[in-house]
């Protein structure tokens, strides 16, 4: 009776712990909403180059001057660097438009899909899976297998 309980016992932790890394992930349509494109013109106020997606903070200016901070998630630094986009171009007080899609919860936080910046250099890092049409204001040229730099 003893050796069955801890069986048990030690089955549910065995699927616990293989729970809890599937919770740490999730697919661009759980957070992102494809029907809420974004494009903001910002001044990177910091970065968090780490994994499982780099996180992007920047300052807003609204219609009215007032500031909104804004949060975009892309992909992790060794994959943006294999595409081009570089810690040197994410820099506190730079400017960036950064193009994606709105959290599905309406708050200032976005995936990004296409990173461009003052000298006319673009780079599209969408997330596989959110594609969208040529012409899309979120991707703006930026479609299914493009990455990297592309202007």
């Amino acid at each position: 009776m003893k050796d069955k309980g801890f069986c048990c016992l030690m089955m549910s932790a065995g699927l616990l712990a293989l729970a809890v890394p599937a919770l740490a992930h999730h697919s661009f349509a759980v957070n992102f909403d494809r029907d809420k494109p974004v494009v903001v013109t910002a001044v990177v106020t910091g970065v968090k180059w780490e994994n499982p997606h780099t996180l992007i903070y920047v300052d807003v200016k609204d219609k009215d001057g007032k500031v909104e901070k804004w949060t975009f998630e892309s992909f992790p630094p060794g994959v943006l660097y294999r595409k081009g986009l570089r810690q040197d171009r994410l820099k506190p007080g730079g400017e960036v438009t950064l193009k994606g899609f709105q959290a599905r919860d309406g708050s200032n936080f976005a995936n990004v899909s296409v990173a461009s910046f003052p000298d006319g250099k673009s780079f599209c890092v969408q997330f596989p899976g959110a594609s969208a049409p040529v012409g899309d204001k979120a991707y703006d040229g930026c479609t299914g297998g493009d990455t990297g730099e592309y202007r």
